[in-house]
């Protein structure tokens, strides 16, 4: 599956389940993840191309309720889960259709809240990687590597080196995308060497049987429209 192909999802004007997303790894991510698990979706993916458009999607959504009944937000925590999680519920407050307060966690499993009018439309909330932890989609598929993996161990090593000599790069990659520069050295070392986060997962290069796997695919799952829709 390639990030240009959007055949895998249905089209956002022939469902009432919507998922948004910040760019175009996080689609690629999901379908491929639904494909190996023999799963098919039937909400649409919405790339927003940023947080700013997310959170401003996110907020113009909420009061869409004419054909929209399920509306799926998958962001990254970048260096701070809290504050993006505070971010998002803080759209929900101010939509008012929640049972939720400023100080509403975020479950560890990822959230759905329901609607106080039964026409409003249902919410659910991932922030990657594991909504608690700092980082972003890479940090995610990291988590997911096979424990007997015999290359990650060096493109963390590597990254690190760089990371400890960063004066000597002034090119070299942000701090916040260190997980990011480990990941794509790991795929750079595969055979074959370069290939996208979906195809490594496509090629079952990651475990699937952990915890965070199962519950976010029982989080996507939840996405799906009920059979009365």
């Amino acid at each position: 599956m390639s990030k240009s192909d959007n055949s895998f999802f249905p089209d956002e004007r022939g469902t009432s389940s919507l998922l948004l997303v910040e760019g175009p790894d996080d689609k690629e991510v999901i379908g491929a993840i639904l494909q190996v698990h023999e799963m098919t979706p039937g909400f649409a993916v919405s790339v927003e191309e940023g947080v700013k458009n997310l959170k401003q999607a996110f907020s113009s959504r909420l009061k869409s309720t004419n054909v929209l009944r399920k509306l799926w937000v998958m962001a990254d925590a970048d260096g701070d889960c809290n504050a993006k999680w505070q971010m998002l519920r803080d759209c929900m407050l101010a939509n008012g259709s929640y049972d939720i307060t400023p100080k509403t966690p975020l479950p560890k499993q990822g959230a759905v809240f329901y609607p106080k009018d039964d026409h409003g439309v249902t919410v659910g909330i991932w922030i990657m990687p594991d909504n608690e932890s700092p980082g972003m989609i890479e940090d995610f598929i990291t988590l997911l590597i096979k424990n007997d993996d015999t290359l990650i161990g060096h493109a963390v090593s590597k990254v690190e080196a760089l990371d400890n000599e960063r004066e000597s790069h002034p090119n070299l990659f942000r701090q916040v995308h260190a997980s990011k520069a480990v990941v794509h050295t790991w795929l750079a070392w595969q055979d074959k060497p370069g290939c996208s986060l979906g195809t490594a997962i496509l090629k079952r290069k990651l475990d699937f049987s952990s915890s965070l796997c199962t519950d976010f695919l029982a989080w996507l799952g939840a996405l799906q429209p009920d059979s009365r829709e």
